[in-house]
């Protein structure tokens, strides 16, 4: 990925704070300790270096950069101008990144489903509790005082 392609490459980042979240919670996890084996988890304080944690976000970015260039390219393919799922799924897939489709599928799934049960924000027109008879009143009002404001000037 070039930089002329992608503009300067020093304004693409990830929060610091929320990939530190990220790793703190991570290597805190009593199955990566018990895959490193570790015995006793509270035994040992795992660390993540500052410079580890900006290395890291480089190669998060950097793979972002190529995945969303890829799947862009696919959907062109398909005359989109949306990126939609099935292009990141073709793009992970032609990247050599297959074995994260299955995961991929699972996230879409269940965000999917938390959509349909989320709650609906309310308009300002339902916000304000008022009939529609007594909205249209209010605007008639609206515009009859806007109208003497003006014809008074």
């Amino acid at each position: 990925m070039s930089d002329k392609e992608f503009g300067n490459s020093d304004d693409l980042s990830l929060p610091k704070a929320t990939v530190q979240k990220i790793i703190t919670e991570t290597l805190s996890s009593p199955a990566l300790q018990a895959q490193i084996g570790l015995a006793d988890p509270s035994s040992t304080s795992m660390t993540f270096a500052k410079e580890t944690r900006d290395l890291l976000i480089e190669c998060c970015v950097e793979f972002i950069t190529m995945l969303s260039s890829e799947a862009n390219e696919i959907a062109e393919k398909d005359a989109k101008k949306t990126i939609a799922c099935e292009h990141i799924i073709k793009a992970l897939e032609e990247l050599g990144f297959a074995e994260y489709v299955p995961s991929l599928h699972e996230v879409a799934d269940s965000f999917k489903s938390s959509q349909v049960t989320r709650e609906k924000k309310q308009t300002k027109i339902e916000q304000s509790g008022m009939t529609n008879e007594e909205l249209i009143r209010a605007q008639e009002e609206l515009f009859r005082s806007a109208g003497e404001k003006y014809s008074s000037v």
